[in-house]
């Protein structure tokens, strides 16, 4: 996966994300994102969410450890979830 300047940036603006550590690349998490036709502000909604934190959850159940998550963590996580559901996200619902 090719990181763009724009993932670089939104993942050290959002370094801060409580789980952030959880993952062996921040970066490549954002640029899934950003694949996915996420716009920057619902990529801050999403990985200051609680999605991060529970697609580490689900992945743990499959025997990865913490630091070892990859963004395919939160993209299974997300596969289901309606747009409509990041843009509530945004909005604080």
């Amino acid at each position: 996966m090719k990181i763009s300047e724009r993932a670089k940036y939104l993942a050290e603006k959002t370094s801060g994300s409580y789980s952030f550590d959880r993952y062996k690349n921040w970066t490549a998490v954002i640029q899934m994102l950003i694949n996915k036709g996420y716009t920057n502000d619902e990529i801050d909604a999403i990985v200051m969410s609680k999605w991060t934190r529970w697609a580490c959850d689900q992945d743990t159940r499959k025997g990865v450890r913490y630091g070892h998550h990859t963004s395919k963590a939160l993209e299974r996580f997300m596969k289901d979830i309606p747009r409509h559901e990041v843009e509530m996200l945004m909005h604080g619902f």
